[in-house]
């Protein structure tokens, strides 16, 4: 079980993050971490004994664990002139240790292939790279917000410059 917890009460406060945690002993500790915080009222200076509420957990849900997407999932996905070249640079990724995006441009975000994209903000200056997904006409610049019109990259997707842009704002001759 994989939670994080802040709890402030006052000047006081905790944070906890726990993974792997087995739900009993988290149990414990969360009663323990309240009852430092003084959120447990253990009776008062008479000798009365006030309610001792207890934390409980009986439901929580499971993490779902995603499957890591390899290159043959993702060949089908891809415009077809890409999939020879996408697969020899995965296999290169792998042999170098890098992810497969840093040698082709290409990321996978729940199922959709986003592409590269360089862009330069004529508003403010700031240049920068997104992932868009194929088609994309404009992107927003991370810096001031402002939209930033794109290009396909040498005049058609899915043709790429030498850093693996796919889009960018200048127009470059074909």
């Amino acid at each position: 079980m994989n939670v994080q917890i802040t709890l402030s009460n006052g000047e006081k406060s905790a944070r906890l993050k726990i993974e792997n945690f087995p739900v009993e002993s988290f149990e414990r500790l969360l009663n323990k971490t309240l009852d430092f915080l003084g959120l447990l009222n253990h009776g008062s200076k008479t000798g009365e004994v006030a309610i001792q509420p207890r934390i409980e957990i009986k439901h929580f849900k499971t993490a779902e664990i995603k499957k890591e997407t390899t290159a043959e999932d993702v060949l089908p996905l891809l415009p077809e002139q890409l999939r020879d070249w996408y697969r020899e640079q995965d296999q290169k990724a792998v042999q170098e240790g890098k992810p497969t995006f840093h040698l082709t441009g290409i990321k996978i975000k729940d199922g959709i292939p986003h592409y590269k994209v360089f862009y330069e903000c004529p508003n403010c200056g700031f240049k920068g790279v997104r992932y868009e997904k194929e088609g994309v006409k404009e992107v927003e610049c991370y810096q001031c917000a402002a939209p930033v019109d794109v290009f396909p990259t040498k005049g058609e997707f899915p043709k790429r410059d030498k850093f693996n842009n796919y889009f960018t704002s200048v127009r470059e001759e074909k």
